[in-house]
């Protein structure tokens, strides 16, 4: 057994949501570039910006670079956590968030 630390990379995923008329709707943008998991369909995501940063926050700050829209935290729920391998096998932990209540028009803030 290891007596390393932990140092994995932490990830926030935000899943958007909405009610309408024809069901359910979850905002969903494909990475492009050359960019981890380029190609797939995901959910607007990043990373945290360092350890003053929480999940909650980076969140919030990746949801309005990305997609333009203002989430307060207020309206932040956890959904899901994820400790899981990349497929580079490094370990990750992924903190998954939705949100149902936010302002704006989602966007594409990041073309690249």
């Amino acid at each position: 057994m290891s007596s390393g630390r932990h140092t994995e990379p932490l990830d926030v995923h935000l899943i958007l949501c909405r009610d309408t008329g024809d069901g359910p709707e979850v905002l969903l943008s494909r990475r492009a570039g050359e960019v981890y998991a380029a190609g797939m369909w995901h959910f607007a995501s990043g990373h945290l910006d360092g350890p003053e940063e929480d999940v909650v926050a980076a969140l919030v700050r990746e949801t309005r670079e990305e997609t333009g829209v203002v989430v307060d935290v207020a309206d932040v729920r956890a959904a899901v956590t994820v400790h899981h391998r990349s497929p580079g096998g490094g370990a990750r932990v992924g903190f998954f968030f939705e949100v149902r209540c936010w302002e704006g028009d989602p966007q594409i803030r990041e073309r690249d």
